[in-house]
């Protein structure tokens, strides 16, 4: 006599689905067990504000990688955009902190497209395409400034770092948290309810079925590296705000982290895999990782071998259970012909 099931097949594709949030819960219980009280209302509000940074430049890397390609250009788009808008966003300047608001994402669109154009025109991998570009950004910002550094940021774009929008104990709402909340939700419009979205997800999948069924590839791939421009330099403005300067050494190995929290939220590098809300999950355990190593006062060099290991466990079982997932997709296929045939 067969076991009877415990989930049914779609049921454990929930599961499946949710392999990041497993990791995030492990590594609560784990530093909730080891660290010196370390789930206090102050310490987790930290770790939320520091994530929410993290998820604009993972959802900044996402929209890249769900095509197939990557950005390495992040950090230097960062660096180049609130540079070249440098006397705009400072207290002295007098200008309203509107445009620099819009111009800096505007700017990072701009070198999203000479990325696309490079992609999909010249046929330059996505990889060394932007590599070249994040040569190319950062020495202009170091011709442009040179050593100098612009500080003390306008009050109204430090803001949206810095502010605290309400405290429920020791614990803060801050704006950022507000800001990336928004974001993902947005983001999750894009990708998952607008055609372009659909559009962005086939064209990872499966490029040539996508290019014969009527989808114009290249222009999908401009307008992912356009938007992850514009998300940079966006990312680049809360940076800034947030250290009170902007200086051409900006986020110089920003865009390996992009990728890391784009990769533990369960990204694929072939592309058509991954999701906004993983990237918030995965943001959640870098920031977590950080703050519980410093909690238990490791050594730098080991934090950074630590956040290697996570990296590796995570996009292993992230692949072990899409795995299982396909597997559970065939079975749900197979019960629903068989519901049909009787």
């Amino acid at each position: 006599m067969p076991r009877p099931k415990l989930l049914s097949a779609s049921g454990k594709n929930v599961l499946f689905n949710l392999s990041t949030v497993w990791i995030l819960l492990l590594l609560v219980v784990f530093f909730a067990v080891v660290g010196n009280r370390f789930l206090r209302g102050g310490n987790i509000s930290n770790i939320v504000n520091q994530a929410s940074f993290l998820v604009i430049i993972g959802v900044a890397q996402l929209v890249v990688i769900l095509t197939g390609g990557i950005n390495l250009s992040i950090g230097s788009t960062m660096a180049l955009t609130t540079v070249l808008f440098g006397p705009t966003l400072l207290a002295k300047s007098g200008t309203h902190f509107l445009i620099p608001l819009l111009g800096v994402p505007a700017c990072g669109a701009l070198i999203g497209l000479f990325n696309g154009v490079m992609v999909t025109k010249l046929h330059i991998p996505a990889f060394l395409a932007t590599f070249a570009t994040m040569y190319i950004a950062r020495g202009y910002a170091w011709i442009h400034i040179g050593r100098g550094v612009h500080y003390g940021i306008n009050a109204d774009i430090r803001s949206i770092a810095m502010g605290t929008v309400v405290k429920i104990g020791s614990f803060r709402v801050t704006t950022p948290m507000l800001i990336a909340l928004v974001f993902l939700i947005l983001m999750y419009i894009v990708l998952n309810r607008m055609n372009f979205g659909r559009k962005v997800y086939f064209t990872g999948s499966n490029p040539m079925a996508a290019l014969f069924s009527g989808i114009a590839t290249d222009r999908v791939i401009v307008m992912t590296h356009i938007l992850s421009g514009l998300i940079s330099g966006f990312a680049g403005l809360m940076y800034v705000a947030r250290i009170n300067a902007a200086d051409a050494a900006l986020g110089a190995a920003y865009h390996f982290d992009a990728i890391s929290v784009a990769l533990i939220g369960g990204a694929v590098m072939a592309g058509g895999v991954g999701s906004v809300w993983g990237v918030g999950c995965g943001a959640l355990i870098m920031a977590l990782i950080q703050t519980g190593m410093n909690n238990l006062k490791v050594p730098t060099e080991l934090q950074s071998t630590f956040i290697g290991v996570i990296i590796i466990v995570a996009v292993w079982f992230n692949a072990l259970l899409q795995r299982k997932k396909l597997l559970n997709t065939e079975e749900i296929l197979e019960e629903n012909d068989g519901s049909i045939g009787t």
